[in-house]
């Protein structure tokens, strides 16, 4: 069985000790790359080092042969401080560019994403515009209007940047409130958007299994009419872990996963290697086939060693959801996704 016949995106997610000799091997040929904010302390001003860094790194993808997915700066995320020690929210956007809301904050914005599309107008043409915008962890302070004017804002300091760049957001899942936002942004007659990016984790973050694909797909076309990019998808390979740290649960979580370190979602019996090569084969075959998808971005390349939202090692939440562990070495999902590409998705 192959492919429906038209080329689509093959790529992967958030790459920690990325091994490009077999990222290469398994016939991924996307990456997706973020950008810091690219001004240090002011509009026009020096360059920050992570943006700096980040275009060397871009820079570098290209010549080895990578096409890009460039994420642009979000409001900022609730994320564990090792400094803190506690989960805080964190600013996508520097203070100095004023209150989160105001017209200052905006005009921040809008030249900082020009500014980041234009540096890499080379290098990326297809861009992430913040990420998950309707999950509150990543929307932090922002209304739901002002949540609408960060993300068309961001958008068209893009276009600004590239003329020719291609925007879309990326849904953490389908709510009341991202069939909402979908519609501020996508069905109005002058959206920068091109396409609509979703993320699901269904069988752990979401109940169901691949099959729930199918729908949410078909709805978030229904609502957008643009083609759709599956920006993050994936099947965590470790059940639960014991809770070594906080056994009195007073500490700030964002969700369940990281309080109770155990799923309380599965797909079939556990979370596990094996049971994470079936679900990518099964949701491959469903990307492959599906004449609205424009693509994929698997979550992710390799484990980690503690989890970004609670700060603890071996979490279910964040931990493993890799297809190599975090020394480099490949699971079943490696192979799986290495034949599922092989065998569903055309050739150029």
């Amino acid at each position: 069985m192959k492919g429906v016949g038209k080329k689509r995106i093959v790529g992967i997610s958030a790459p920690l000790k990325p091994d490009y000799k077999l990222i290469k091997e398994a016939g991924i040929e996307w990456l997706r790359v973020g950008f810091g904010f690219p001004y240090e302390d002011r509009i026009h001003g020096g360059y920050s080092e992570r943006f700096k860094n980040g275009l060397k790194k871009a820079l570098n993808l290209r010549d080895m042969g990578f096409r890009l997915l460039g994420t642009s700066p979000g409001p900022g995320s609730m994320r564990y401080d090792e400094k803190a020690k506690a989960t805080i929210w964190k600013p996508g956007v520097p203070e100095w560019a004023g209150k989160p809301g105001s017209d200052g904050y905006y005009q921040v914005l809008e030249e900082a994403c020009a500014e980041i599309a234009g540096k890499t107008r080379e290098l990326v043409q297809l861009w992430q515009v913040a990420n998950e915008p309707d999950i509150d962890i990543f929307r932090g302070p922002l209304s739901d209007g002002e949540m609408v004017r960060f993300l068309l804002t961001a958008a068209r300091g893009i276009k600004r940047g590239n003329p020719e760049a291609k925007t879309g957001i990326n849904l953490g899942f389908i709510t009341d409130y991202s069939r909402w936002l979908m519609k501020e942004i996508y069905c109005i007659p002058d959206s920068p958007f091109d396409y609509i990016g979703i993320d699901g984790y269904f069988g752990s973050w979401q109940p169901g299994g691949p099959q729930d694909w199918l729908w949410y797909i078909d709805e978030v076309y229904e609502i957008t009419k643009r083609p759709v990019l599956i920006n993050e998808w994936g099947y965590s390979t470790l059940q639960s872990s014991p809770i070594t740290d906080d056994p009195e649960r007073k500490k700030h979580y964002n969700q369940i996963v990281c309080r109770n370190k155990a799923w309380n979602r599965v797909w079939k019996k556990e979370h596990s290697p094996g049971e994470q090569a079936e679900y990518i084969r099964e949701c491959m075959e469903i990307f492959a086939e599906h004449p609205h998808v424009m693509g994929e971005f698997f979550f992710r390349w390799d484990d980690t060693p503690t989890c970004w939202q609670c700060g603890q090692p071996d979490c279910p939440a964040e931990c493993a959801w890799g297809i190599v562990d975090v020394n480099g070495n490949p699971k079943p999902g490696y192979y799986a996704l290495k034949k599922a590409i092989e065998e569903l998705f055309e050739d150029e």
